[in-house]
């Protein structure tokens, strides 16, 4: 059973705009956003030293990658990590999930892994029996959904995935709503992750080599299911906002711009950079 982007697209959109309509969404809102962390660690000391490159060669890269902490790319198989991305975008070899080998024929010169700030984290972490996450009852019908026994590809498969892919975001969300799952709780998910993809990209930052930034991606959408997403990418690592700035803050790019106005206000530079801007029913492109 092949399906398509389209429509894999079209489950995603149709089951978050939903949740804007019934309003569920308020009840994820969260302030701190704005509250900066520093999250530096030891630079290279020959970063001060990089010579400036006056003959402009191109340079290649990515900065749009989603790993095991996107719900959606999670729910499709994806396993790698934002560490195994990196090895990956410098020319190692990585796992697909169908057990098979990835390769670049050539490293790239820079990346960023975007993952999507909404529920970051969160599908990972109740599918992973090790945490105290999976223990909770919301987890339980996620339990070691990409467990090797679980990876199958026939029809059945991929309509249980299907399933699950447009049950997990209204069931998250009114379970929040309900009581039934801390609202706090899912935000430390949210802000481990973070963490720990603001930590593999200085970790693979080689200076003058390859070029790491910490970044995510905004999901939001029109009112007739436009795609109006976003990749956010930081200047620095150092200090950095708690958490990202997702749809569950507001559905308004305004807001996602005032957001990083605010934060550079504290020092914190970053760019946002429009995505799938094909898909956002020419909204992306309106002049006023």
């Amino acid at each position: 059973m092949k399906l398509s982007k389209s429509f894999i697209g079209l489950v995603t959109v149709s089951t978050i705009f939903m949740l804007y309509a019934s309003g569920l969404y308020k009840n994820l809102q969260s302030d701190s956003a704005l509250e900066i962390v520093d999250f530096s660690i030891a630079k290279p000391a020959s970063e001060k030293n990089i010579p400036s490159n006056p003959d402009r060669v191109p340079l290649y890269g990515d900065l749009h990658v989603h790993t095991k902490y996107s719900f959606d790319a999670y729910i499709f198989g994806v396993t790698a990590t934002p560490y195994d991305a990196y090895k990956y975008a410098i020319g190692e070899a990585i796992k697909h999930p169908l057990g098979f080998d990835m390769k670049l024929k050539e490293p790239l010169d820079f990346y960023a892994v975007t993952d999507h700030a909404m529920f970051l984290g969160v599908l990972e972490a109740a599918a992973d029996t090790s945490t105290e996450f999976s223990k909770k009852p919301f987890s339980k019908p996620y339990h070691d959904l990409n467990a090797p026994e679980n990876m199958g590809t026939g029809t059945f498969d991929v309509v249980k995935r299907l399933m699950t892919f447009s049950s997990f975001l209204p069931e998250a969300v009114m379970q929040i709503r309900s009581g039934e799952l801390d609202r706090e709780e899912v935000l430390d998910v949210v802000r481990t992750a973070w963490r720990d993809s603001i930590d593999a990209a200085d970790q693979h930052y080689v200076p003058g080599q390859f070029t790491t930034f910490a970044a995510y991606e905004y999901t939001s959408s029109t009112a007739d299911m436009g795609n109006l997403h976003r990749n956010v990418v930081f200047k620095d690592t150092e200090k950095l906002p708690r958490e990202p700035f997702s749809r569950f803050h507001s559905v308004n790019p305004e807001d996602l711009w005032q957001w990083m106005d605010d934060l550079r206000e504290k020092g914190v530079e970053s760019l946002a950079i429009p995505h799938n801007s094909n898909g956002s029913n020419g909204q992306m492109f309106k002049l006023v």
